[in-house]
């Protein structure tokens, strides 16, 4: 799996600098730091595959269902990525979805990125949106589509988006909420 997503993230990685070669602001593009890839399975077998081969590389692992699907996140222990990436999202696909597999985006952490509309709407050529989720209020993200793969612009990474679930999650429990 690792050889997998390093080979497949060589070639996201050659099309993002492309995308950042021709942009107005490189500044801004250059500093967005990769820092995780999310790789999307056909099924549930093939997703239970992948998250067991990535299991004994990893130090931490998290596990949501998030529209009708379970996603996995994985910290690996002593590797990094092509790119220095740390963190290996599994996703299932939405349930009906006939989106293509394999790598399906990577995450740009940024703390720029608060003011990265501005940023993109003196990019005309760039096709991107606002996105984001009904799981932690507030969380969203700014998603950058390019030769057929996806670029998500994050204020926080997936870690501090886990972070997030379990505390709200605790305070449920609580009745804190």
């Amino acid at each position: 799996m690792i050889d997998e997503l390093n080979e497949a993230l060589e070639q996201y990685h050659a099309k993002w600098h492309k995308l950042v070669s021709g942009r107005r602001n490189k500044t801004f593009f250059e500093g967005l730091m990769p820092t995780a890839v999310g790789w999307k399975t056909a099924d549930r077998a093939e997703y239970d595959r992948l998250c067991a081969e990535l299991h004994d590389q990893s130090d931490h692992i998290a596990e949501t269902w998030m529209n009708g699907r379970w996603i996995a996140k994985f910290h690996l222990r002593d590797v990094k990525l092509a790119g220095d990436i740390e963190i290996v999202k599994i996703m299932q696909r939405r349930p009906g979805s006939s989106d293509a597999v394999g790598i399906d985006h990577v995450d740009f952490y940024s703390t720029e990125v608060a003011g990265a509309e501005r940023i993109l709407q003196d990019e005309p050529d760039l096709k991107w949106t606002n996105e984001s989720n009904d799981v932690i209020a507030g969380y969203g993200w700014i998603s950058i589509w390019f030769d057929n793969t996806e670029a998500k612009l994050k204020r926080d990474t997936v870690l501090d988006i886990v972070s997030a679930e379990l505390q709200q999650l605790s305070d449920k429990i609580k009745g804190e909420d």
